[in-house]
């Protein structure tokens, strides 16, 4: 099988998690259309993201809750996955709220920190920072006193273990949330989990500037779904128009 992949993607590192865990041999291929507009991952999937997991027959599969859900039934051992089924759907909400409550805040931070002349650039930062300690206030709560999300690690350890540690760079304290920060300290000593950070780390010290991260060779901003949700609801509608008219806003490819 062969993966599209990418260091910094939380969507994509935590197929490469759940692939890594289950001992499944894969080929990593490192890509982003969004920055890199190379073909082979927009060929392999109608949206051009990662992750898409190619099969070894050439079928293709993207979205990284579907792909973690084949995973989980293509190789039940070790399982990520709940048997009990109203643990398994709290473990869906808590990986949702990862894919979406998290990443749009991270991306609005992020992308004011690359607009910082912005006139709202201050503004989203704060708002931000913000939405994510109530976040990992949800986070401390469902947590409780248990060691991982549910009774044994499963998807929604890897779904958050890919945004709690970043808080700091947001400027928000997670050993505000005591048993969060040991959840952290826990998950951090799974192999896995380590190696993804230290490949995380290794693409973060490449980095130049933001900007490297998010704009693509033209200068624009790949948006999606909850990433345009975020600036409405918190009223940076003007920054979300001026991105629109300024032509500096991608969003995701289709097969045309």
């Amino acid at each position: 099988m062969k993966l599209f992949t990418y260091a910094t993607s939380p969507y994509a590192r935590k197929v490469r998690m759940a692939l890594d865990y289950k001992g499944v041999r894969y080929e990593p291929w490192e890509r982003c259309y969004s920055l890199d507009r190379k073909e082979d991952l927009r060929c392999a999937s109608v949206r051009a993201e990662v992750p898409t997991l190619v099969l070894d027959d050439g079928r293709a599969i993207s979205d990284s809750t579907i792909i973690s859900e084949y995973i989980e039934d293509v190789y039940p051992e070790p399982p990520l996955y709940p048997k009990d089924p109203y643990e398994r759907a709290r473990m869906r909400l808590i990986e949702d709220l990862c894919d979406r409550g998290f990443d749009a805040a991270g991306f609005g931070f992020w992308l004011a920190v690359l607009r910082e002349q912005a006139p709202e650039s201050a503004a989203m930062k704060r708002a931000a920072a913000q939405e994510l300690q109530g976040l990992l206030a949800v986070l401390e709560r469902e947590l409780g006193e248990r060691n991982f999300f549910c009774e044994e690690m499963s998807l929604a350890d890897i779904a958050a273990i890919c945004y709690v540690p970043g808080a700091r760079t947001m400027g928000v304290n997670v050993a505000d949330f005591p048993r969060l920060q040991s959840w952290v300290e826990r998950m951090l000593r799974v192999p896995v989990v380590e190696a993804d950070h230290e490949r995380v780390k290794q693409a973060m010290d490449e980095l130049r500037s933001i900007a490297d991260e998010l704009e693509g060779p033209d200068g624009r901003v790949h948006w999606r779904d909850s990433r345009l949700e975020w600036p409405v609801r918190h009223g940076f509608v003007d920054f979300l128009a001026r991105e629109f008219h300024a032509g500096r806003m991608m969003f995701p490819p289709d097969a045309s």
